[in-house]
């Protein structure tokens, strides 16, 4: 997986690319903690992601929420989305639904 991060004033964004999967987890893991200031995940560029991955994003927002730190998912694929869905972590996970979803 690919990440490149950019900072806005009071955030970082985290650009993900490729598959978000047990393989992938412990370099983004060691990117994205420990969780200290306000991030957003753009996952435009992620075409798969695993039990692994959405365990990561889930174990990130519990630590951003007790950290009192925001955090936003943005610019699902639809191949992607459906896995939020299914899971029905689009109901607990801090998703951008403003962003336009990519296919």
């Amino acid at each position: 997986m690919d990440i490149r991060q950019t900072s806005q004033t009071s955030r970082v964004i985290y650009h993900l690319k490729g598959r978000f999967d047990a393989h992938e987890v412990a370099k983004l893991k060691g990117t994205l903690e420990p969780v200290k200031q306000d991030f957003e995940l753009d996952m435009q560029g992620v075409n798969f992601i695993d039990s692994s991955g959405l365990a990561l994003l889930v174990n990130l927002y519990k630590k951003a929420r007790d950290a009192n730190v925001k955090m936003s998912i943005a610019n699902l694929q639809d191949t992607v989305k459906v896995i939020f869905e299914v899971t029905k972590l689009d109901m607990v996970l801090p998703l951008d639904k403003s962003q336009k979803v990519s296919t």
